[in-house]
């Protein structure tokens, strides 16, 4: 793992020091910020003083220059650094809002703190216990790279290492390789150096280790890794379309799904998706129940009325009977009043909270020539103008 500073000196020297009680401490610029400069008055006052009542010690650090605020590793500041007794660093907040209010700011930090005092005595007796404490606390931190960190929980990587130098566990992979960025990029090197064989031993040796504890993005680095060997090698082109296929099939939501999406397109193979909506033999045979993933997930995010739309572009007659929206195995609602103005067929649908950001797939039921084939777009567009009412 490449060395990265995660925070500043100041920062990480202050860490090191074990308090009689933990130490929330706000990292701010008093010259450049303004949101800092306001999060500095709102932990100082009196409310914030009185929500604490002794439970933490407060302390702020100034970064006298907003350049220097590279050197936390890309943290957006203002941030704060909720450091336990013990010295490790247990929650970050960044970019915490100008107007942040402490009895909510204090709530989240409490909420934390119960839940990593309690996994501090769970222990960790074996490199099993270690990782599995670590992958705890690294959402609370910002990611596997930060979490074994100086200052932060590298006492218990530390530990880890020792128990298992040889990453049996594959827990030293999840927490070194980061978002696998370096994998592809050696790949790539090997690609254009002309050393294709090489980077094949490569790409084997990193499939060989383990690969139980990887993030969703970690193991779509390891294909993408493929597809950035064999890039631009017309011979490959049905190969590289899988590698892919299997990158977006694991998740958009990552960089490496959203570069894979964004190859395909690029390829002429763009999945049946809201992004691209569909081509001629995606809808297939005279009565079709095809499932549309992408890109559904991100369009029902906020509750409220939607309007679901399929535009027909080219091709043959195409009748669209319903719409089924999947919240992973469970039904969340089923549209069978189609709209058909032209070309156009949509369906309404409210989503409620109960869905909210739960919608992944939707599953389109219809008729269609089975002896030719169309293509068109796909709309989800959420309602935020009211009607207007009628003049009379």
């Amino acid at each position: 793992m490449k060395a990265r500073a995660i925070i500043s000196a100041a920062v990480a020297l202050a860490a090191l020091a074990a308090g009689a009680a933990p130490t929330i401490r706000l990292v701010y610029g008093k010259d450049w910020s303004d949101a800092g400069r306001r999060v500095k008055s709102m932990i100082e006052s009196a409310a914030f003083k009185s929500a604490v009542k002794g439970r933490y010690i407060v302390e702020t650090v100034d970064e006298e220059e907003k350049k220097s605020g590279k050197n936390l590793g890309s943290i957006k500041l203002p941030a704060i650094f909720v450091i336990s007794e013990q010295g490790n660093c247990f929650c970050v907040i960044e970019n915490v809002p100008a107007r942040a209010e402490p009895e909510q700011l204090l709530r989240k930090i409490s909420q934390v703190d119960k839940f990593r005092i309690k996994a501090e005595k769970e222990g960790w007796k074996n490199a099993e216990e270690c990782g599995a404490f670590l992958q705890k606390m690294e959402r609370f931190v910002g990611g596997p790279q930060r979490v074994v960190a100086e200052g932060f929980y590298n006492n218990v990587f530390d530990k880890l290492v020792q128990m298992d130098p040889g990453d049996s566990t594959g827990w030293q992979r999840h927490f070194r390789m980061g978002d696998g960025i370096d994998l592809v990029e050696k790949a790539t090197k090997f690609r254009k150096d002309g050393q294709v064989s090489y980077g094949e031993q490569f790409i084997a040796e990193e499939f060989k280790k383990p690969r139980k504890h990887l993030t969703k993005e970690q193991q779509q680095a390891l294909l993408m890794a493929k597809f950035a060997l064999y890039r631009g090698d017309d011979s490959k082109r049905d190969e590289l379309i899988g590698f892919l296929s299997k990158i977006a099939a694991v998740g958009e939501d990552t960089f490496w799904g959203t570069s894979a999406l964004g190859w395909l397109n690029i390829m002429g193979a763009p999945p049946l998706s809201v992004y691209w909506g569909w081509r001629q033999g995606d809808f297939k045979g005279s009565r079709f129940a095809t499932t549309v993933k992408y890109g559904v997930d991100a369009a029902f995010q906020r509750p409220g009325k939607y309007t679901i739309s399929f535009v027909k572009e080219s091709g043959v007659n195409l009748k669209f009977d319903s719409v089924v929206l999947m919240a992973g195995e469970e039904e969340a609602g089923t549209l069978s009043k189609p709209a058909v103005a032209g070309d156009t067929t949509s369906f309404e649908y409210t989503l409620t909270g109960q869905y909210r950001g739960r919608i992944t797939t939707m599953v389109v039921k219809g008729s269609t020539d089975a002896a030719g084939g169309t293509s068109g777009k796909i709309k989800i567009e959420r309602q935020t103008l009211k009607p207007r009412k009628e003049v009379r």
